[in-house]
């Protein structure tokens, strides 16, 4: 009898070992990679975003409103890609450069009043260099003044539910008022998704080293991270006395895109070491599913007046679905493309979209543009075109007649 208490005291004994030694409650991948994040990460304001879906799995005062100097160019750069998009402007227009260009300081490539650069040469300084100059005038040539700009910038953010966000020009430079550009982390993060869905800014963005105006002006790239990050690719740096070091960087990887954003970080080293810590942790949690590569055909719209009657819908990018490491969730694919478009039809001209939802709600979308162009036909094709539409319809219906006596 006393042996059986014994062995029943022994058993018991282990089983209280082994319930102190297993976890309770254990941390989630998400919940471990926050805890690590919130002793790294130096920046009072950050935030972590995977950016096809808008998931946000990290944060640190993310909606506080703060200075983020030339960050703002996010917003500036989004606008023009934009209006390029539209076709209101093109990347080989010249732009003449006006008093309140010249007039600007901090960054710029010192442009002169009626000094004429592209749209194309104006990007790559804004992209680069962050030169405020060069930002100006491209918000000028958008919508005639740096103010009319500026109240787009501002009706933009408000469309995309940007709540913390007010824009007082399109350099993040502080104004005559004292006043500055006043963003949070969540809302830079927001506009920096919205920028990507653009990603011909990427051929500027990534250049570690160029040139303007033939060669005369180098432009040294502010993001280091371009250089010493793989599959770093954007976004902005911005730098002033109240606002600190800012960054908003992303980078690609496996079909995964990453956000990081850090605001008022006090030394330039610390926001490049805070935002690549942001990105490896990302990287870390998600991976990707293709639904969709960049150039695949999915439709084909009509072109009317066309030199050709249609055009082929491709995708401007991958459409993936992105989800935490090992989960999986049932994906539906939406298309929208209208049933025709106006002649002339530009490469690359955005003439649909395509969404993959989950559980209903849209996860992550791409544009579908044009695979060619296509030019305005020829009158004379066209009434060819339209009198050899006329005899088959007129023979038709006489086919028609005979078969069913009529």
């Amino acid at each position: 009898m006393l042996t059986t208490h014994r062995g029943l005291a022994l058993i018991l004994a282990i089983l209280l070992l082994c319930a102190a030694a297993a976890p309770v409650n254990a941390a989630s991948p998400v919940e471990a990679i926050a805890a690590e994040l919130n002793k790294k990460i130096v920046a009072p304001n950050a935030i972590l975003m995977e950016a096809s879906s808008g998931m946000v799995v990290w944060e640190r005062a993310a909606d506080v409103a703060k200075p983020i100097a030339s960050v703002v160019k996010i917003m500036t750069l989004t606008l023009v890609m934009e209006a390029l998009a539209k076709g209101d402007i093109k990347l080989d227009e010249m732009v003449i450069a006006s008093e309140h260009v010249s007039s600007m300081g901090g960054s710029q490539i010192w442009l002169e009043v009626g000094e004429a650069m592209s749209v194309q040469d104006l990007l790559k300084a804004v992209a680069i260099e962050s030169a405020n100059d060069a930002a100006v005038a491209l918000a000028e040539h958008v919508a005639g003044s740096e103010m009319a700009f500026v109240a787009r910038m501002n009706e933009r953010a408000a469309q995309l539910g940007c709540k913390n966000t007010k824009f007082i020009n399109a350099t993040g430079l502080p104004g005559d008022g004292g006043d500055d550009c006043l963003s949070s982390a969540r809302d830079v993060a927001i506009m920096s998704r919205e920028l990507l869905k653009y990603p011909d800014v990427h051929q500027w963005l990534t250049i570690w080293m160029g040139d303007v105006r033939d060669g005369k002006n180098l432009l040294t790239n502010t993001n280091r991270l371009i250089r010493f990050y793989s599959g770093a690719d954007g976004l902005k740096t911005g730098y002033t006395q109240r606002a600190r070091y800012c960054l908003s960087a992303t980078a690609k990887k496996n079909g995964v895109r990453i956000i990081g954003v850090v605001l008022g970080v006090p030394t330039s080293a610390q926001r490049f070491t805070d935002a690549s810590t942001l990105l490896d942790a990302g990287f870390s949690l998600f991976e990707a599913r293709n639904v969709a590569p960049s150039g695949k055909p999915i439709g084909q719209v009509d072109v009317l007046r066309g030199a050709n009657t249609k055009v082929n819908a491709v995708t401007a990018g991958d459409l993936s679905v992105v989800n935490l490491r090992g989960q999986e969730s049932k994906v539906e694919v939406r298309v929208e493309l209208p049933r025709y478009v106006q002649s002339p039809v530009r490469k690359g001209q955005t003439l649909g979209k395509m969404q993959a939802l989950t559980e209903g709600k849209v996860y992550s979308e791409v544009r579908l543009v044009a695979e060619v162009d296509v030019d305005r036909a020829p009158l004379i094709r066209l009434l060819r075109r339209h009198t050899g539409m006329l005899l088959r319809s007129v023979f038709s219906f006489g086919e028609a007649r005979k078969v069913y006596g009529g």
